[in-house]
């Protein structure tokens, strides 16, 4: 294998360790965002605020990381193996997966799937794909389009 071979095989890597931090690292900081700013409370408790981190961490987290390693890194294999991996088909596949995987996160933790085919459900949890996926190839170094 090249040397450039073996710099985009651990980029990859890099980006499938990163990505997955997205979202729930991301979403409490939204719910925290959005609770200072249309709450209209004076500040939320600080042990309000580790849990909600707390529970995006232990239960979002680890299923993340399984939709990477299953579903996002085996298709930015496969379209290195085409030579076809570009940020905009990676990202658009993270995008396709993201009320897929929210689906499949409410039903596992027995929350309100229903919700998330919602109009406003599949957008917001499209919107959380399309953001890992973007971390994912920023992470990688993964170029906007194929050569």
């Amino acid at each position: 294998m090249t040397q450039a071979g073996k710099r985009h095989e651990r980029s990859l890597a890099l980006g499938a360790m990163i990505s997955p931090w997205t979202v729930p690292g991301g979403l409490p900081l939204l719910f925290i965002a959005l609770e200072l700013v249309v709450g209209g409370h004076d500040g939320i408790p600080g042990s309000q605020i580790a849990d909600v981190f707390a529970a995006f961490l232990l239960f979002g987290l680890p299923f993340t990381y399984a939709v990477t390693l299953v579903l996002v890194v085996p298709m930015a294999v496969w379209l290195r193996r085409w030579q076809a991996l570009s940020a905009a088909r990676l990202c658009l596949w993270c995008t396709l997966l993201g009320p897929t995987t929210m689906y499949a996160y409410a039903w596992l933790l027995r929350g309100q799937p229903a919700k998330v085919i919602e109009l406003d459900g599949i957008l917001l949890s499209a919107s959380y794909g399309l953001a890992s996926g973007i971390v994912f190839c920023l992470a990688s170094g993964i170029r906007l389009f194929a050569r």
